[in-house]
């Protein structure tokens, strides 16, 4: 009897592991090679985005496949920088006519007002010496943007390369391959299926 009973069990993990393994690639098919409804996985690479995206969590961005980018204040964008057209992730917090100057303790304005990053969903997962913290930050030329281009940061405003600095500069719409959308893998369980707004 307990032989017969083993048997079953040992069924029962093949059975349940080939399942899993068809899971898997089902996912890759669909999340990479299809990305049906215009969603691509992505792993963040850098923590500056973090709180809104930390580093090693997935995220979910919603593609554009060559539609024009209508740009808002604060999309959260996937775009491609540099020669070697690396997908980054930055929020915009200046379009065209938007004064972006230095305030107080790092902070940054937006037409003279104070930019406000919207709540974070769940709780991120920081490492210890990659908490937030009002670290002296160095301040940068005020900068009136241009029609054509678009101010991005991260989110992490002490630990992110972004149009604050010169050798970043600007982001032009055209350059934008889709909306950050959702969190889908987190070291931080209770930071899967989070919005990124």
């Amino acid at each position: 009897m307990n032989n017969s009973a083993s048997k079953y069990k040992i069924w029962i993990y093949l059975l349940a592991s080939g399942g899993l393994v068809l899971v898997s690639l089902l996912s890759y098919e669909f999340f990479y090679r299809y990305p049906i409804w215009n969603l691509r996985a992505f792993r963040v690479s850098s923590d500056s985005m973090c709180p809104t995206v930390c580093k090693d969590e997935r995220v979910f961005v919603q593609m554009l496949y060559g539609q024009p980018y209508s740009p808002k204040r604060g999309d959260v964008i996937a775009f491609l920088y540099g020669e070697n057209r690396v997908v980054l992730i930055k929020r915009v917090v200046g379009l065209a006519g938007d004064t972006i100057s230095s305030g107080s303790n790092g902070a940054i304005l937006v037409n003279g007002q104070p930019w406000l990053a919207p709540p974070v969903c769940g709780r991120p997962v920081l490492e210890p010496d990659q908490k937030l913290s009002p670290a002296a930050y160095p301040d940068f030329q005020e900068t009136r943007v241009s029609p054509g281009q678009l101010f991005v940061i991260g989110d992490n405003l002490y630990h992110s390369l972004d149009s604050r600095m010169e050798q970043f500069g600007p982001v032009t719409p055209d350059t934008v391959i889709g909306l950050a959308a959702m969190i889908y893998w987190s070291p931080g369980s209770a930071r899967i299926g989070c919005p990124v707004s």
